[in-house]
């Protein structure tokens, strides 16, 4: 196999992981605006920071913060 071989493999494989992170991002359904935990409305700085938001801020904190808490504990 010669450099141009090489060389074309790479953009061959580049071009389908480009392909695969766009499907990924196409997959992911847009913020409705309302949180799912509390019902409120998600501020609009955190959906046009993060379109696919889920959960205002504070949710977002609280449910990190038990995520960490569950990870010391262990489950």
């Amino acid at each position: 196999m010669d450099e141009a071989d090489l060389a074309n493999d790479r953009a061959e494989q580049f071009t389908a992981d480009a392909v695969l992170a766009a499907r990924a991002k196409m997959d992911t359904a847009p913020s409705t605006g309302i949180c799912q935990a509390c019902h409120e409305g998600i501020e609009p700085e955190r959906i046009q920071a993060n379109p696919t938001a889920q959960l205002c801020r504070d949710c977002a904190a609280e449910a990190e913060a038990a995520r960490k808490r569950s990870q010391r504990v262990g489950g």
